[in-house]
């Protein structure tokens, strides 16, 4: 014996079906309590565990790349860190305009770094405004012959191993406990 089943009927059949699956799933939703709330990861809070003082060195990548004091300052800060208690790091982003790169800036400081040393035009123009909204951060402008300096902000110009000195000055002077 064969059933023969009519296209209407095969329709309210499937759409009974559909249905009676979306009713468990939304039941068993319900049942469990579960908004989707637990399901989120925990928010990210950068920590220095070691308690130690940190300097950041930024920049536009491509300006970077191109000038000759950026891998003197890096090592100089690399020299400050083997000297004292500090931890350093860097990081170059491609940024074309201030816009661009005011919140790596303000993202350095919200990760604690204690003083950021900036490379290049680009980084250089949102220094003013990033050191006005993160006064717990020292901001210094590594600037060339030419370069305009950026308002509120210390300013290093020099030879590349001057620069790389005074820099890496800056970084072993920070204080040694947070205020």
């Amino acid at each position: 014996m064969t059933f023969h089943l009519t296209p209407r009927f095969r329709w309210v059949l499937g759409l009974t079906a559909a249905l009676v699956v979306a009713g468990t799933g939304v039941g068993m939703l319900l049942a469990s309590g579960n908004d989707g709330e637990s399901a989120r990861p925990a928010a990210v809070s950068p920590s220095n565990i070691a308690g130690r003082r940190t300097a950041c060195l930024t920049g536009d990548a491509t300006e970077a790349a191109r000038r000759t004091d950026t891998n003197a300052i890096w090592s100089g800060l690399q020299d400050a860190s083997q000297q004292g208690q500090l931890n350093v790091q860097q990081l170059f982003v491609p940024a074309a305009t201030a816009d661009q790169a005011l919140p790596y800036l303000s993202g350095l400081s919200a990760q604690h770094c204690d003083l950021v040393v900036s490379i290049g035009t680009t980084f250089g123009q949102a220094l003013e405004t990033a050191a006005k909204a993160n006064p717990h951060t020292r901001f210094v402008a590594v600037t060339t012959d030419g370069q305009p300096t950026p308002g509120g902000v210390a300013t290093v110009t020099g030879s590349d191993n001057e620069k790389a000195a005074e820099i890496r000055r800056r970084a072993l002077d920070l204080p040694t406990s947070r205020n």
